[in-house]
């Protein structure tokens, strides 16, 4: 028997585990049922804040509803303003919440109040968004609103059953059981649901009556014009405009208008002025609320004057303000202040009031009314003619100071291309306005072709000459608008601007232009073209019309020999692609960041802006193409068109197909009402028009083209209608049952044998093109599709429908209304010119959206400027091009900007104030303008900026911002973060912290699978999931991990993440690189080439042969990675049969030891020599070790030459090194790299060198070179001895024509003496190192005269100064002096335009620039016949030595010394002579 002693008490009471309770505290808020007091619990102001009201009384209830619903309407425009700055406000502090974010939605009644109850709603949020697919989170919030209104139910007379039921209405589709159990369950946890529930019931009932009330439908039709917005119409008092009687305007209000006012109270004009004192106080104590200044107001006038206290209520601001501005006077800094700070207030709108005042004043003509800013037809002398557009720098004043900084953000248009600047729409006659339940029609007829008895006769193509009769050989004619263009385009070299509606024909207009400039290069006898001697570019504003037009163009042009190329951010272009490419199309972001760049001279050969084109006089010809714009003589006097000969405007009565347009707006306030009645109203348009007609219905993402075709269908269905839109006919259903077989998308199958179908993006080539098959021969009635298919594939359909007007921006990190030229592009798919007489076009948008479309549609919405959002970045580009030096040149540069012709149309937009009145050309405005954007770029580090002589100079930074595109703001970031010791989760969180992302938020259904990446990313996050820096952060991890995401707001943030990823990463890695910080540098290229390849450092690196065949490359990539006991560098010693061995294949093992052949590797010899103590002369012999395939590593493989310290900190020297494909492979493959590092006391032990690959990761080579043998020069080598000599007379010079240019010398000092010889009689090179005013100048002219006075044609001469003041001073004394020596010599100074500077050189006998002008010609220097004929170089130096010294690293000199050393066979004497004077 077992021993029973062991389960004693005694034996087991050690066992039992104790709670020390020396660490616990008894709980004392456990009710004892003793009485208590409540003293200092209870918070006086607190008691009854639980308290529940009854409902009011019905009369009182809906009277205090219209007052409220009036104040809203009247308070509209008040709060413009400051809700734009809040929001701006909100977005940039980089931590909102989108529950805050979303509070203004109108109609919620759920507001979780509690930590927990937010929880349990982002949980809810995420749930529905999930159902609901891709919509706006207005939409979310609102569906969610819905569905816990149904689930909190406080009957509990429904059923689950019927809560089920009721949730799948308000979704549109059925929710699985499991996650209605889930919203049933996180339903519960909302606690404070009837916190304000009672007050939104109220709302609902009576919006349900006032709803009731309203007739079915009612119709508006105009027999003349019918007129949408402008003054607000009361549903009584329809057509007559309201007036509020309280209202005042605000130039009515001077300095003395509230004393006049309190007056008519009270006649004693001493207590009316003590009393307005205290009014003005009162009203301008911006600390108060509106009840405490009413409170305050009525006291003072002792609780009578009701009518008085309204007005100053009513007119709060606009007495405060306008008092204070006429108080200030007219012209002084306190009213610029004044103003200043109203603009800061968000009270832009009264200033707009006051000078829409005074323009109104200054206009000619009586019988006008206010003054419409936005005036089209503005009178001629507003207008800048074409003399004034293309005023001359001597047109300017020049040298006005700025009058200060202004605020450059209080200027930019919040909402972009969205700005609404018409304040009413004039519709066609025959317009009509229908109303319905729920949503308003508004009906625009098709227009009518206008007869013009002097319309010319169609030109038929047998008119063109033969040779230009190719590219339209599938056309008779010239249609109409061609016909009027063809002079102009076809027999002219003017500029034009041609606006034309969509699918006008505009395109063969351009190719008129095109073979024009094609026919000037053509020899008429033999037709050959000199392909080399033109270059033409295309910039479209969409990528994928770069790739349709790159078709047309080059299937049309391909019989001239014309190649046509892309260049895009998919598609980059290598030099001699350029050479060999006639035409390129690109767009315009493409353009502006590869223009910037000057050292890339294959692209700014070509032309970069109109202000090049009239400095530097070249022909460049600029041709516009455009939709029909309401302000088309503001973008031709910006493209500098003949108004005359070179604009022409085309309304849309020329469109091929007229189209008919309708707009819908819905009326209900709900978000989710709002897509229940857009898909309502969808179903009815279909209905009333698939049985006759074929429709394109445009949605606004993928998922959501599957949702609305099967709401459609099935509502079809169950209402069996479903026949109007099947054709009847067998074979047709039996074609679509077939194809529906066949394809692969299962949503496309499930539509397609009801003739519906959807198209996108994401569908595979083969079912993309198997609908627009099947849509083409009519088999498909109804497609749904996004808006790639407007601007992807030509696919017209008789009725096209916007279903919904919101898209989401990942820039904006929120969903923006779409673009113009999305609208547009959309309905220019409607109506088919050989089967219709007209398209139709249907809108559906939210009702305060229709007037912005009904202004677009119907030419009535001018285009504006946006330049002001760039200003300060594009000023940095244009200083870092050399453009722009100074603050003169910067204004003058402003002028030729759209900005500035609008600016001079519109004033009063643009807030050029009433202290700007006396410029007519805008000068000082312009002066301010620049003055600030430099004042902005200075403070980031961009440029320097000197603000009283107005120079501007670039920084490294500014170059760096420039290159890559990067803001300012971001780059003032880098500059602060960045540290000589970052890692990669530094590096991670400093690119998260980039302006360019300051609007991605955090929304709470994302906040789930935020957090389960964030357990999936390698590199650790330091925020909280809460924080859009941490988001960001994420999913740059999660494109490199290739991780799946959902939701199209998430997957479209990472996009634009890692679109900007590239040059952002590049942008940190060169601000490293030129800090010459080691570690750090190392670290951001490796981050710059994992956002590229998408992998990191631990994976293996045959990933990066994506070009091998995946199938045979998968099964070794993933047996390499686990392998981890085989590092990169073991697989170079092993054979094939070994690795066939490791990869359990011989095939697997032959493909990874031909991948290994193929990996980019360097072998590197390096050998050093002392030029003197402080300097080390290193040449390298680099010999490629790997064989070069094209599908690798294309024409060139770039690598970085580093050189580190002995502890591997700071980076001495850097290059980039570029391997190209025929030195590769060439037999004698050894690379000869000569430069010149600096030696630092005490001689370190070594230096390492290292070359690492720009593009492949773990291509790495490093070297270390020890200096333990190196002996070094003498310490201090003893200078040239001054000789005795006597002074040389001037008449040595021995020709009349020198010895003048000294005409007061009678000698020349000791220097020049002693080195006169060597100078004027050798060809030898020379340094020269003298103190300054010691004559060197003079020592550099003996040179010239010496290279003049050759018997035998002599060479070009280049003198190189280190500052562009000196070259400017050079300039002006030697153009004087030594010009007409000779027979003449021209004498040039570079500007800094690559192309400019190359015809200079070509003329010029004396070339002056500075060391990076020179740099950038010079570089290549073996292509240029012209900078091969130099045989004179001269370089001033301001130093030698030390830090800032001429270290021969100098571009210009290296240049010189490597043209010095390529001599030719049997020359005895350097080609090039060299001077350096010190």
């Amino acid at each position: 028997m077992a021993d029973q002693s062991q389960y004693k008490y005694a034996n087991m009471s050690n066992l039992v585990l104790q709670v020390d309770k020396r660490f616990t505290h008894r709980r004392t808020d456990e009710a004892t049922g003793d009485p208590e007091s409540l003293a200092g619990k209870v918070d006086i102001k607190q008691m009854g804040d639980r308290a529940l009201r009854d409902n009011a009384p019905k009369e009182k209830h809906i009277k205090k509803k219209k007052q409220l619903k009036e104040k809203d309407i009247d308070g509209l425009e008040d709060g413009k303003e400051e809700k734009r700055k809040r929001k701006r406000d909100a977005a940039t502090s980089h931590g909102g919440s989108i529950l805050s974010a979303t509070d203004d939605v109108l109609g919620l009644v759920y507001h979780p109040r509690t930590a927990e109850t937010r929880e349990a709603y982002s949980l809810i949020l995420t749930l529905v968004s999930t159902v609901l697919g891709d919509v706006s989170q207005s939409v979310v919030r609102s569906a969610a609103d819905a569905i816990l209104e149904i689930l909190k139910d406080e009957d509990h007379s429904k059923k689950d059953f019927d809560k089920k039921r009721e949730i799948d209405d308000i979704l549109g589709e059925k929710m699985p059981n499991d996650k209605f159990t889930d919203l049933m369950n996180l339903s519960k946890k909302i606690n404070d649901w009837n916190a304000d529930g009672d007050e939104s019931d109220e709302d609902e009932s009576d919006e349900s009556e006032d709803m009731e009330d309203k007739p079915k439908e009612e119709e508006t039709e105009s027999e003349d014009e019918l007129v949408i917005g402008g003054a607000r119409t009361r549903p009584g008092d329809r057509g007559k405009p309201t007036v509020d009687e309280y209202a005042v305007p605000a130039h009515d209000i001077d300095a003395f208008w509230l004393q006049r006012q309190i007056s008519t109270k009270y006649p004693d004009p001493h207590l009316a002025s003590s009393k307005t004192t205290i009014v003005f106080e009162i009203l301008s104590d911006s600390e108060k609320t509106q009840r405490d200044v009413e409170n305050d107001l009525m006291e003072v006038f002792d609780y009578d004057h009701f009518e008085l206290v309204k007005l100053l209520m009513k007119n709060q601001p606009k007495i405060v303000w306008c008092t204070r501005l006429a108080r200030a006077g007219e012209s002084s800094e306190e009213r610029v202040a004044i103003e200043n700070e109203m603009v800061r207030d968000g009270c832009r709108r009264i200033l707009d009031e006051l000078r829409g005042r005074e323009a109104e004043d200054g206009k000619e003509g009586k019988g006008k009314g206010k003054a419409d800013l936005m005036e089209i037809d503005v009178p001629a002398s507003a207008v800048p003619s074409a003399s004034a557009a293309e005023r001359k720098p001597g047109g300017l004043i020049g040298d006005l100071q700025p009058r200060g900084v202004v605020d450059l953000e209080s200027f930019i248009f919040e909402q972009g291309s969205h700005l609404m600047t018409n304040a009413s729409v004039k519709l066609p006659q025959g317009s009509t306005k229908r109303t319905f339940k729920g949503y308003e029609e508004i009906h625009v007829p098709a227009p009518k072709r206008k007869l013009d008895p002097n319309e010319p006769k169609l030109i038929p193509i047998s008119d063109l000459p033969d040779w230009a009769k190719t590219p339209f050989v599938e056309s008779k004619e010239l249609n109409r608008i061609q016909t009027r263009c063809y002079p102009s385009a076809f027999e002219d070299d003017g500029n034009l601007l041609i606006c034309a509606p969509t699918g006008s024909g505009k395109t063969n207009v351009a190719m008129l232009t095109i073979l024009r400039e094609i026919g000037k290069h053509r020899n008429p006898v033999t037709g050959n073209i000199k392909l080399d001697d033109f270059k033409i570019v295309y910039i479209a504003p969409l990528k994928a019309l770069v790739q349709e037009q790159v078709g047309n163009f080059g299937k049309r042009l391909a019989p001239y020999g014309i190649k046509v190329s892309e260049l895009t951010g998919d598609r980059q272009l290598t030099k001699q692609q350029i050479v060999e490419t006639q035409i390129i199309v690109t767009t315009p972001e493409k353009w502006d960041v590869i223009t910037r760049k000057a050292t890339d001279l294959s692209y700014t050969n070509l032309v970069r802006t109109i202000r090049k084109m009239q400095t530097t006089q070249e022909p460049v010809r600029l041709i516009g193409l455009s939709a029909t714009l309401p302000n088309y003589r503001d973008v031709a006097n910006f493209l500098r068109v003949d108004m005359k000969t070179g604009l022409f405007h085309f309304d849309a009565t020329f469109r091929p197909c007229p189209l008919r347009q309708e707009f819908i707006g819905v009326t209900d306030k709900k978000a989710i009402k709002q897509l229940q009645a857009m898909n309502d109203i969808c179903y009815t348009k279909v209905i009333e028009q698939a049985a006759n007609n074929q429709m394109l219905i445009f949605v606004h993402s993928r998922k959501e083209t599957a949702k609305t075709a099967k709401y459609i269908r099935d509502k079809a269905l169950e209402l069996e209608t479903i026949q109007r839109i099947l054709k009847s006919d067998a074979g047709t259903r039996e074609i679509l049952q077939h194809e529906a077989d066949q394809v692969a998308d299962p949503n496309l199958k499930d539509l397609l044998p009801y003739g519906f179908a959807i198209h996108h993006a994401g569908m595979s080539r083969t079912d993309r093109s198997t609908v627009e098959d099947l849509f083409s021969d009519k088999a498909i009635q109804v497609l749904v599709c996004t808006a790639t298919l407007a601007w992807g594939v030509n696919l017209p359909a008789h009725t096209v429908i916007i279903k919904g007007t919101q898209v989401y921006s990942p820039e904006k990190g929120d969903w923006v209304e779409l673009s113009p030229q999305d609208v547009l592009q959309m309905l220019g798919r409607a109506g088919r010119p050989q089967y219709d007489t007209y398209g139709e076009g249907i809108i559906i948008t939210k009702q305060a959206e229709m007037q912005y479309y009904l202004s677009l549609l119907n030419q009535q919405l001018p285009i504006e400027s946006q330049f002001m959002r760039k200003l300060a970045d594009n000023l940095n580009a244009e200083i870092v091009l050399g453009t722009v030096r100074t603050r003169y040149e910067a204004v003058e540069w402003l002028g030729y900007t759209y900005l500035y012709v609008r600016m001079l149309r519109s004033p009063a937009l643009y807030s050029v104030g009433a202290d700007y009145a006396d410029d007519v050309a805008l000068e000082q405005k312009r002066v301010d303008l620049i003055h600030s954007a430099a004042a902005v770029l200075e403070k980031c580090n961009l440029i320097k900026y000197d603000r009283k002589t107005g120079k501007l100079q670039s920084t490294e930074l500014g170059r760096i911002a420039s290159h890559y595109y990067i803001s300012h703001n971001s780059m003032f970031t880098y500059n602060i973060h960045l540290q000589p010791a970052l890692t990669t989760i530094e590096l991670f969180r400093i690119f998260a912290l980039s302006e360019e992302f300051k609007y991605i938020p955090v929304r709470p259904e994302e906040r789930l699978e935020l957090r389960k990446l964030l357990t999936r990313v390698p590199v650790p996050v330091k925020e909280s999931i809460e924080e859009p820096q941490a988001k960001i952060n994420v999913l740059l991890q999660a494109y490199i991990s290739r991780l799946k995401l959902e939701g199209l707001a998430l997957m479209a943030d990472m996009v634009y993440v890692t679109q900007s990823a590239g040059r952002i990463l590049r942008a940190i890695f060169e601000i490293c690189l030129k800090r010459g910080w080691a570690s750090v540098t190392k670290t951001a290229l490796d981050l710059c080439k994992m956002a590229e390849k998408r992998m990191w450092p631990t994976m293996t690196p045959f990933r990066q042969f994506t070009a091998a065949p995946t199938n045979q490359l998968a099964p070794i990539v993933t047996k390499a990675e686990r392998a981890a006991e085989f590092t990169w560098s073991k697989y170079f010693t092993m054979d094939p049969p070994h690795l066939g061995e490791l990869f359990n294949s011989a095939r697997a093992g032959k493909l990874a030891h031909s991948l290994l052949e193929r990996f980019p590797r360097l072998d590197v010899q390096a050998q050093v020599q002392p030029v003197t103590r402080s300097l080390l002369k290193v040449e390298l012999t680099i010999t490629p070790d790997f064989i070069w395939d094209d599908a690798y590593h294309g024409t060139a493989e770039t690598f970085w030459i580093l050189v580190e310290d002995c502890d591997g900190e700071e980076i001495l020297f850097h290059d980039q090194f570029i391997l190209r494909k025929q030195y590769a492979e060439s037999e004698n493959n050894d690379h000869l790299v000569e430069f010149t590092v600096p030696m630092t006391e005490p001689m370190p032990p070594n230096y390492f060198i290292t070359l690492v690959s720009d593009r492949w990761m773990h291509s790495e080579t490093k070297l270390a070179v020890s200096f333990r043998k190196l002996i070094l020069p003498e310490k201090f080598p003893p200078h040239t001895p001054l000789l005795g000599l006597v002074p040389l007379p001037v008449e040595a010079l021995k020709k009349p024509e020198f010895v003048n240019l000294y005409p007061e010398w009678r000698e020349f000092n000791k220097i020049q003496t002693q080195v006169f010889k060597s100078l004027f009689d050798t060809d030898d090179n020379m340094f020269i190192g003298a103190p300054t005013g010691s004559g060197k100048t003079v020592c550099a002219e003996f040179a010239l005269l010496r290279h003049w006075s050759k018997d035998e044609e002599s060479g070009r001469a280049v003198y190189i100064a280190p500052f562009q003041e000196l070259v400017d001073q050079r300039h002006a004394d030697w153009k004087a002096r030594l010009s007409k020596l000779g027979g003449g010599k021209e004498i040039v100074k570079l500007t800094g335009e690559t192309s400019a500077d190359l015809k200079l050189l070509e003329r010029g006998d004396l070339i002056l620039a500075t060391p990076t002008q020179w740099d950038v010609l010079s570089r290549q220097w073996q292509r240029r016949k012209n900078i091969q004929t130099v045989e004179l170089f001269v370089r001033r130096s301001s130093t030698c030595g030390g830090t800032n010294g001429l270290h021969l690293r100098d571009g210009c000199i290296q240049n010189a010394l490597h043209r010095c050393t390529d001599r030719k066979p049997n020359e005895n004497r350097c080609s090039q002579r060299l001077i350096i004077k010190c």
